[in-house]
């Protein structure tokens, strides 16, 4: 969604799916530290060079697909644009995109925000149009989507001095980022697969099939990724509320795996059985608000990110709100059940 006016391209989708697991990633590396000014202005210039990529890569993608999206009826904001203003808007946020990625990194965070800029180019245009290259395309969302976000933080943190980045927590991070990256793309490979093969798209999942990729991301991927975040946080500064937190989101992400009452759709449209950390509850709801709390027993500033996360990610913070309501009522159920079950036994 967009005004005509706007110049930010299906803004809800970078927005909501890209940022808050750089949120989540910046607060963990700022925990254990005091909230400067330094820390402010990293925070705010490795997010808005975040959004500036993925404008441009939304952008791109959209002047590209205009007739592929004709023919699925689906929207497309080139379709009611004039390309000289889809490609000023282009312009303008990788200009944005050099601009805060310098703020964020200096030399280094400036190169690095336009060298990614190639990626989505290459990703939807032709005649490289790598989204149709399989293997390679899958690759090169998951750079730029989540690799980049990532090192960009990484450096900013180095640039600013706002905590030592030892090789081992650099490849920590890097590791949970591309892993997250490659989980994210096939996830939504595999739930748009039938729409793919209608509009004449080839990927990976028709290739592998669905059950088979399922498995790979499943028993590959998300291990991985959870193991990378594992360790990052391992060797960053938190104290024990991101250990209790950490602890009782284990516990509710294990109840709804083992009752059998839950089901998620990151797969298939249909749904299926409840499969633990694909619905990156931690990273889009929990993470930045646990953080932010743990983070509080160093400087009390840091209590402020939490209003602040809660009215810019409205929407995860409802649907974990819902999901939290679900589980408690499950609990509840089932607790109320067991006095009934023994007192049948004993009759």
């Amino acid at each position: 969604m967009m005004g005509a006016n706007s110049i930010l391209i299906r803004p809800l989708a970078w927005w909501y799916n890209k940022v808050p697991l750089s949120v989540t990633l910046l607060v963990l590396l700022l925990d254990g530290r005091r909230f400067t000014l330094a820390a402010l202005i990293a925070f705010a210039a490795v997010v808005l060079a975040v959004c500036a990529v993925g404008n441009v890569g939304y952008a791109v993608n959209e002047i590209f697909d205009v007739e592929e999206d004709a023919r699925l009826g689906r929207n497309n904001a080139a379709a009611g644009m004039a390309p000289a203003r889809m490609w000023g808007i282009v312009a303008f946020s990788a200009l944005c995109a050099g601009i805060f990625g310098g703020i964020a990194a200096g030399p280094y965070g400036a190169l690095l925000s336009l060298a990614v800029l190639l990626l989505p180019l290459a990703y939807s245009a032709p005649p490289v149009r790598i989204k149709e290259r399989k293997w390679l395309g899958v690759a090169a969302d998951a750079l730029a989507a989540h690799v980049y976000p990532a090192t960009l933080a990484l450096l900013a943190a180095m640039h600013w001095t706002l905590r030592p980045v030892p090789p081992a927590l650099a490849s920590a991070v890097v590791v949970w980022a591309a892993a997250a990256g490659l989980r994210g793309i096939l996830s939504h490979q595999l739930a748009t697969s039938e729409q793919d093969r209608n509009a004449g798209l080839q990927t990976v999942v028709h290739d592998l099939g669905n059950r088979r990729l399922e498995r790979v991301v499943i028993a590959g991927l998300l291990p991985l990724e959870v193991a990378g975040f594992v360790v990052a946080i391992a060797l960053c500064d938190t104290g024990i509320v991101l250990r209790i937190g950490g602890g009782l989101y284990l516990l509710y992400e294990l109840f709804k795996t083992l009752s059998g009452k839950f089901r998620v759709t990151a797969f298939r449209p249909e749904g299926q059985p409840y499969v633990p950390f694909v619905e990156e509850s931690f990273y889009k709801c929990w993470g930045p608000i646990v953080l932010a709390l743990d983070a509080a027993r160093i400087d009390l500033v840091y209590l402020l990110v939490i209003p602040a996360y809660l009215l810019l990610f409205r929407p995860h913070v409802r649907a974990e709100s819902q999901r939290l309501i679900a589980v408690w009522a499950a609990i509840r159920a089932m607790g109320a059940k067991e006095p009934s079950d023994r007192s049948s036994a004993g009759s």
